[in-house]
């Protein structure tokens, strides 16, 4: 039975005269966690407690709805709550990580009072169902209220920003994990090990009559054990659900042209992203992306209804959701190759049902160029294409382990945050290894994030011996975070730590030669070697630019003679060259 509200904005804990005057009022963090705390206080089944701080210095709080949730009041209980508790399926529900989309704070508040006040609602659900909610993750950007900063948004009347105290938009932060915020998330969600996971939002984009839209984790990427689950089964009842409450939704509408006719595009949500993240542990997420252009108590009423529609299915079908889940942890056991890239099939496409709004051109009164307008009394339905077949096109066969120097310590520091388990070299050591060598990659120009993405061209995979130092990390992929590990360690995924450039300074070259001085030593090179002169002459021949580039013979001579240092573009995580069987 659906759990829904009867008011979007029925909350306890803020200003009754606010609450009174206006429904386009979203809390502040303040009232948030007040109203928080006064829920908890209500039932032994409920706690709020601290994870962790955020980077602007103030707490990030985690409200729990179990079974005797009281005795729970920090991140060690929690874990061994969850432990003791393994029977019953968990949900994340995670609110504000850009806070000037606060649906989720109110509808959440919302959600939770309607069960507070209905006790044979509540038992039911704690009798299978275990519900964690972070109330505001970035604390941050939600003490930097302002009421016009999303300027195509309709309310509330006042709102959070979208960056962090250090201006990171957390929903990128993941995997390189430059946030505290996000320390506090990977601890939280490693402690819960949650089997279903929603981030609530509010979109941008074209328009269209749907007041809710949703994000899946991608089907394809996140694998054949919980890809057709997701596909066949939840997602066609959460779509289902949502239609009998009279809130009909699609899939996210990200345009494949500038409007919803030209057909909606899945999003590839990779790791940088919450979803993309979870699904590295085999969680089934969901991104609530409530229309920007819908009054704000409508889209608080839609986030409540998804929530809620989500909520009913994981009580419905708990026991499937758990051995869904433990037979995903089956397949990485025995898995012996993975996909660590995927791209868009754009010749696969299915046709889906979709209402949209009539759009005409015109002369912008502004610019004097051409402008698109939707016209909302002119609604149109028809079928639309939607792509969202992607196809792995670079697999790594999984070694039985990786090495990753201590030297890469910012590196090693993610991993053990994400409870990678990996063991110290006891001695110095030379170990013949599989190494990868960075056949060409492209910085990005400007910053994004507090890095820059490196394009990566190809790669080249070669056996050597390589020093190693007593402290170096041996890794073994015979565990949980076997995708999370060949994700961010194969350079070519879509958000590993190369892409990153945790690893800039291993591509560079250090030592180099005065022309002048390496005249001779170039000469002595050629008459000493006669197969280094042949290779000379060839490349020579087929190069007339070389011939006219005296810098670059030298410069030539010098990469394939000793004096060259042979490291550079060497990637630093090494692997066995075995491999899993």
């Amino acid at each position: 039975m659906a759990l829904v509200a009867s008011n979007a904005m029925a909350q306890i804990g803020l200003e009754r005269s606010k609450m009174s005057a206006t429904d386009n009022y979203s809390p502040t963090w303040h009232e948030t966690i007040n109203a928080f705390e006064e829920l908890a206080s209500k039932t032994k089944h409920s706690a709020l407690f601290e994870i962790g701080k955020s980077d602007v210095g103030r707490p990030i709080h985690a409200f729990l709805l179990g079974q005797n949730a009281d005795d729970v009041s920090n991140l060690l209980d929690l874990s061994e709550f969850r432990e003791s508790n393994q029977n019953r399926v968990c949900l994340l529900i995670n609110n504000a990580i850009h806070p000037g989309e606060p649906c989720g704070v109110d509808a959440s508040l919302s959600w939770l009072e309607s069960l507070m006040n209905d006790a044979k609602k509540r038992s039911q659900m704690l009798a299978k169902m275990d519900v964690l909610i972070i109330p505001m993750y970035n604390v941050g950007g939600a003490l930097n209220r302002n009421c016009c900063t999303r300027t195509n948004q309709d309310g509330p009347e006042e709102y959070g920003f979208r960056g962090n105290a250090r201006n990171l938009d957390l929903n990128r932060d993941f995997i390189k994990m430059d946030s505290r915020n996000s320390h506090a998330f990977v601890q939280l969600f490693h402690a819960i090990d949650p089997d279903v996971f929603i981030d609530t939002h509010t979109s941008n984009g074209a328009d269209y009559p749907y007041a809710m839209t949703l994000i899946t984790t991608q089907t394809d990427k996140i694998g054949p054990v919980l890809g057709p689950f997701l596909e066949e089964v939840m997602v066609p009842h959460l779509f289902e659900s949502m239609r009998q409450l009279g809130q009909e939704i699609v899939p996210y509408v990200n345009t494949r042209d500038q409007t919803p006719e030209s057909g909606i595009i899945g999003f590839l949500e990779s790791p940088r992203y919450s979803t993309g993240y979870t699904s590295l542990f085999g969680t089934l997420g969901f991104t609530s992306e409530a229309h920007m252009l819908k009054p704000f108590p409508v889209r608080v009423a839609a986030t409540i209804q998804l929530i809620d529609c989500i909520a009913s299915f994981s009580m419905e079908y708990a026991e499937e959701i758990l051995d869904i889940r433990q037979a995903e942890q089956e397949r990485l056991k025995n898995a012996v190759e993975l996909p660590v890239h995927w791209e868009l099939n754009i010749e696969d496409s299915t046709l889906m049902p979709f209402r949209g709004y009539k759009t005409r051109r015109e002369v912008s009164q502004v610019t004097g160029d051409i402008r698109l307008r939707y016209d909302q009394e002119e609604i149109w339905e028809e079928e639309i294409p939607y792509f969202n077949h992607y196809e792995s096109d670079e697999h790594t066969s999984v070694p039985n382990f990786y090495i990753i120097p201590q030297a890469w310590k910012e590196v090693v520091e993610r991993c053990q945050w994400n409870g990678v388990k990996m063991s110290e070299l006891p001695s110095d050591t030379i170990m013949e290894v599989e190494v990868t060598y960075i056949q060409d990659f492209k910085p990005m120009s400007f910053p994004y994030e507090g890095h820059h993405i490196n394009r990566l061209d190809s790669i080249d995979l070669r056996v050597e011996s390589v020093r190693l130092f007593k402290g170096d990390w041996i890794v073994t992929t015979d565990q949980k975070s076997l995708r999370y590990l060949v994700e961010t360690l194969d350079p070519r995924g879509h958000d590993s730590f190369f892409k990153w450039n945790f690893f800039d300074s291993a591509m560079e070259q250090k030592e180099y030669f005065s022309t002048y001085v390496f005249e001779e030593t170039a000469l002595q090179l050629l008459q000493s070697d006669d197969d280094l002169k042949k290779r000379f002459e060839r490349e020579k021949l087929k190069n007339k630019e070389f011939i006219d580039n005296s810098r670059a013979q030298l410069n030539w001579l010098y990469l394939n003679s000793v004096h060259f240092e042979g490291t550079v573009n060497r990637y630093p995580v090494f692997q066995s060259i075995e491999k899993k069987q």
